[in-house]
């Protein structure tokens, strides 16, 4: 049974591959919002106001990941498993340690073992970094229990 945004009202239609294309093209922009917002947010802590570079980093992921965790569950995914919004956000966060992890591993691979250019590096990274971060939050959060 699948449990849709209100939280209980059961639903035995499978997910067709057309809804989830549109999760994942949903995601993909909610994502580009995130990394905007990220980007804008770590400009104005370091250029306008001063602050350290990793103070910084750290705010401004968090705001990022706070506007694609708020647009997903508006915008993007229909099903949620998590009826908590604080257990689901940190279940969402703790997600993404996955997609860094796997990150690092492709960095470290592609600069260091293959000497690749980081910058070709970083592409790869970060495209199969977006796809495990979809496919583990929409498994994990939003899909049918």
């Amino acid at each position: 049974m699948q449990v849709n945004s209100s939280y209980g009202v059961p639903s035995t239609t499978p997910p067709s591959a057309l809804s989830i294309a549109r999760e994942f093209v949903g995601y993909f922009a909610v994502s580009l919002a995130g990394l905007a917002v990220d980007a804008i947010v770590l400009l104005i802590l370091i250029s306008g106001c001063g602050l350290p570079v990793v103070y910084s980093s750290v705010a401004a992921f968090m705001a990022g990941l706070a506007v694609v965790y708020l647009c997903s569950v508006k915008f993007v995914f229909a099903k949620r498993r998590v009826a908590q919004p604080a257990i689901e956000f940190f279940t969402f966060a703790m997600l993404g340690i996955a997609g860094l992890l796997l990150t690092m591993l492709i960095m470290q691979v592609g600069t260091q073992q293959l000497h690749l250019d980081y910058r070709w590096t970083k592409i790869g990274a970060a495209g199969a970094s977006f796809i495990c971060n979809f496919a583990l939050r929409k498994l994990v959060l939003f899909s049918r229990a």
